[in-house]
């Protein structure tokens, strides 16, 4: 039988290992969350930061913009989440990822981030040298109108035919028409708009050589000179116009590919975060099957001790009864037999002792006992030699101070034996006090 101590350390310790598992498992379980919310949150977010690209993308090519204040932002907390959800971030307490999956799917997405970023790059070069062109035209469109006007006036004014002044007034038309179709291509990337432009950029260019050639306008003085300024002004402009065309094709073409790109990265960070929260889902599954398995144990360990501890009751219980009984002193069977309880545990080896104890306190007493009536007897056998030697001395003829000598030695004799009688008997008194005593403390125990 194993040993109380023993069973009450064995429950401690597996009591004690349970609850640390549990608290374990609740501080890992919370920390798992916190980081996984976290990247979770980090690697929703890219998604939101690619579509944010993009939109700035197409708001600076829509509208003529140079402000790249809130695209390099975006730029930059995209590369910065890239980065903490490939290496970590002591500082949020996120770790590097530790799945082979996880790491190659970061690795996909850098690269198709790095070829996303160079596509972006290109576009905000070509997008700096698309807004000045545009915003010549834009600025400089009413002016060309007012040259434009300018020649149909000094027609008028110079007594042209009908016809010439028909044409000189189409160009007032084609140049807000070309303002127009060219707004429509460079927003809508219109294949239409783009060669309806192109026809009234001809027709206009054509139009104000033809003037600039003719030599019967270059008699007229005022005619003359409105042409050539306009003419000089139109070549300015239609070095901006081409300037925008050439750079419109380059900056759609990238458009393009960013828009195609931008799909491939979004898919792939998609991919990512559903990763991301299926491990989370597993993981944290994993993690409550263990709780429930720890709470099981727990249970189990909980009946077990009870079972233990009833039966230490039981020991503690037979051991206290049978204590009570010694103490009533109503035992007739051996006192030592009586008080013994089986098994190696701490109150049967308690029980054990107490037994030989009062065996030994038993020998004692029959030691005392038996030592009593040998006093008895050694004190008759004295009291009847003294009486012989009294009554041979009443008859003997001798002196009286030799007389008086052997009476003083028969009555240190019989002195002798009541003083050895009476301490015989105060041991033995003693020796049954002291029994009194021990079952005192057994019916206390």
């Amino acid at each position: 039988m194993t040993k109380i101590v023993t069973r009450l350390i064995a429950l401690g310790i597996l009591t004690t290992l349970c609850v640390a598992v549990m608290i374990f498992s609740v501080i890992l379980i919370n920390q798992n969350s916190l980081q996984d919310g976290h990247i979770i949150n980090i690697a929703g977010k890219q998604r939101m930061l690619t579509q944010k690209i993009t939109k700035e993308i197409f708001i600076i090519s829509t509208q003529n913009s140079k402000d790249y204040t809130t695209l390099n932002q975006a730029i930059n907390e995209f590369e910065q989440n890239l980065h903490i959800l490939r290496f970590g971030d002591s500082k949020r307490n996120i770790n590097p990822p530790n799945k082979t999956i996880i790491v190659a799917k970061l690795d996909v997405i850098a690269k198709e981030w790095n070829d996303f970023k160079t596509y972006v790059e290109y576009f905000k070069q070509e997008a700096s040298k698309l807004y000045s062109d545009r915003e010549f035209l834009y600025t400089n469109n009413l002016t060309l109108l007012k040259l434009s006007d300018k020649i149909v006036k000094a027609m008028v004014a110079a007594n042209m035919p009908a016809q010439l002044i028909d044409d000189s007034g189409r160009q007032r038309m084609l140049s807000q028409r070309m303002a127009y179709l060219l707004i429509r291509y460079i927003n809508n990337w219109e294949d239409y708009a783009y060669k309806e432009f192109k026809e009234s950029y001809k027709l206009y260019d054509t139009i104000i050589t033809d003037f600039y050639h003719n030599k019967q306008y270059q008699k007229n003085p005022q005619l003359a000179k409105t042409i050539n300024t306009a003419y000089k002004f139109w070549q300015e402009y239609s070095k901006h116009i081409n300037g925008i065309l050439e750079t419109q094709d380059i900056v759609v073409a990238n458009l393009r590919k960013i828009s195609q790109q931008n799909t491939e990265i979004l898919n792939e960070i998609d991919w990512l975060v559903n990763l991301y929260s299926d491990l989370s889902i597993h993981s944290h599954t994993y993690l409550e099957k263990f709780q429930y398995a720890a709470a099981c144990i727990m249970l189990l360990l909980a009946l077990y001790s009870i079972y233990h501890l009833l039966k230490i009751h039981g020991i503690l219980k037979c051991f206290v009864d049978k204590t009570q009984l010694l103490a009533s002193g109503k035992l007739k069977t051996n006192l030592a037999q009586a008080i013994q309880l089986e098994g190696e545990s701490e109150l049967s080896q308690a029980s054990q002792n107490l037994s030989r104890f009062i065996q030994q306190i038993e020998r004692t007493k029959e030691t005392s006992n038996q030592t009593i009536y040998l006093s008895e007897i050694i004190s008759e056998e004295i009291a009847k030699i003294s009486d012989e030697i009294r009554s041979k001395l009443s008859h003997a003829q001798i002196s009286d101070s030799k007389r008086q000598n052997i009476e003083n030695a028969i009555n240190l004799g019989e002195d002798i034996a009541i003083q050895s009688s009476e301490q015989l008997i105060v041991a033995a008194k003693l020796i049954e006090k002291l029994h009194i005593i021990l079952k005192e403390i057994e019916e206390y125990t």
